[in-house]
């Protein structure tokens, strides 16, 4: 009977072809990975514009129809007042959990001068930060302003002007 010979172990160059292969794919996954990722939180910021746009259309079209509160507070008679813009940023951040799909860290701001995720402004502007949120709501004319920075380089803002009938 005839022994066979078996190699045992990799050779020098073996292992560096190894190597290569796998810092390649590693390139390629990471590149691959932060595009998604980027699409996702830019995917969420959008996301989260419509839900606040459909929310504070929703609570309007329900007072309109008669007496009761708005889910951010405040009386339904008395309509659009001056901190309406303050109280639907602070529904956001604390009764609907809302945060930065840019930093889950940011915390809701109350002015232009300290923004953050969500603030509301003494007029209209456009928000600063990707992900971020401006709400400026004027009670004489009964509206709510409406912006969003979806961020990844977006230019457009996406803007939505509410008016309580």
């Amino acid at each position: 009977m005839k022994k066979l010979n078996v190699k045992k172990g990799f050779s020098l160059i073996e292992l560096l072809v190894v190597i290569a292969i796998i810092g390649i794919l590693s390139a390629v996954g990471i590149t691959a990975y932060t595009g998604y990722t980027a699409n996702a939180k830019e995917q969420a910021s959008r996301t989260q514009f419509a839900q606040i746009v459909s929310l504070v259309n929703a609570e309007m079209a329900k007072c309109s129809l008669g007496s009761g509160t708005y889910a951010w507070g405040g009386n339904c008679s008395a309509g659009i007042v001056e901190d309406t813009d303050e109280d639907i940023a602070t529904h956001m951040v604390n009764n609907l959990g809302m945060k930065s799909p840019y930093d889950q860290t940011i915390a809701v701001g109350t002015d232009q001068a300290n923004p953050a995720f969500v603030y509301h402004l003494a007029a209209a502007a456009d928000p600063t930060g990707d992900g971020d949120f401006t709400i400026y709501c004027d009670e004489t004319a009964d509206t709510c302003n409406i912006r969003n920075n979806p961020g990844n380089g977006v230019v457009t803002m996406l803007s939505q002007t509410l008016t309580q009938e």
